[in-house]
């Protein structure tokens, strides 16, 4: 799988993918589902299927402290390959991208650089400054800029919403087991 820092350098490599957003971390059930949405619009398009994550996590960003990652860089790229990512876009989650308009991200990275032909992204997907970007705006802005947006439902396991921040705090918890069914396979020992 190939592997970039840089969203033009990805662009060019793989112009017109469908490209999956999101933080990735924990890659858990509704990751997952994600990712196969995206690889079966990739598959129906003859397109590549390019993974766009952030470098290093929102929350990592923010505080490094409070942020533990639930798998590693190299577990991540294993498992986005076994889901059937072609490649992976880690953007540098800087001040700058922090500040960013959600309508300035959609056109600069999803349509300028990346090229994207379609994003997929979580139904609960927030992007831009101050996280204002909702999914509604990004097919919008899709509109405006070429590529078109799909959304994959939140996945619930037990009731309970799949996430990383719940994983995470199970984890804490000691609930390992309980975070291991979120995730939907076994945690390293």
């Amino acid at each position: 799988m190939k592997v970039y820092a840089n969203a033009f350098a990805a662009g060019r490599a793989a112009p017109g993918a469908v490209v999956a957003v999101g933080k990735f971390d924990g890659l858990h059930r509704g990751h997952a589902a994600l990712l196969r949405l995206a690889a079966r619009r990739a598959a129906a398009l003859g397109a590549l299927l390019l993974v766009a994550t952030f470098d290093p996590s929102p929350e990592a960003f923010f505080d490094r402290d409070a942020h533990a990652p639930i798998q590693t860089r190299a577990q991540l790229l294993a498992g986005l390959e076994s889901l059937g990512a072609d490649a992976a876009l880690f953007l540098p989650f800087t001040r700058r991208l922090v500040c960013q308009a959600p309508r300035a991200f959609a056109r600069d990275v999803l349509g300028r650089a990346l090229k994207a032909a379609e994003v997929c992204v979580g139904s609960d997907f927030c992007f831009g400054e101050d996280r204002a970007g909702r999914v509604p705006h990004l097919r919008e802005f899709g509109r405006e800029y070429g590529f078109a947006v799909r959304a994959a439902p939140l996945v619930r396991v037990g009731g309970r919403k799949v996430s990383s921040s719940e994983i995470r705090r199970l984890l804490a918890a000691g609930r390992r087991r309980e975070a291991e069914r979120l995730l939907g396979r076994a945690l390293p020992s």
